[in-house]
């Protein structure tokens, strides 16, 4: 019994590692226009770029930019090796609109399933817009 405690601590530790940096407190987009800056869990500081924000804003309705929420989260999951997901309905329809994808990966059952490379490609193409979650 103790092994298995020593394990379960140990692996959190290891997520805690991998999940370094996570937005705790995500902001609308319309905040963030005004002042592009999150802040990690750690209190580290994370200026994102205006271009990056205009563009999501483009694709948006006011209304939209008032109740999308960034960063927006990707999950990744031990359980899944070659998938991603959003779980965001919002965040999903805009990532849509952004992308052009069409009818192409839709939100189904309160998720949004990506293939892990195009979410990574996400990731550094949108840099702290997006962010990600090993769970």
């Amino acid at each position: 019994m103790q092994d298995l405690r020593r394990i379960d601590v140990w692996m959190r530790w290891e997520f805690e590692k991998l999940n370094a940096g996570l937005v705790t407190r995500p902001k609308s987009l319309r905040r963030l226009l005004e002042v592009p800056r999150l802040e990690t869990r750690e209190g580290e500081p994370i200026d994102l770029d205006p271009p990056t924000l205009e563009r999501l804003a483009s694709v948006c309705a006011a209304q939209e930019q008032d109740r999308l929420r960034l960063p927006i989260t990707v999950h990744f999951s031990a359980d899944v090796a070659d998938s991603a997901f959003v779980l965001d309905g919002l965040a999903a329809d805009v990532l849509h609109r952004l992308e052009g994808w069409g009818e192409a990966y839709p939100y189904r059952d309160g998720k949004m399933w990506l293939p892990q490379s195009l979410a990574v490609d996400l990731l550094l193409r949108y840099g702290g817009a997006l962010q990600r979650l090993v769970r």
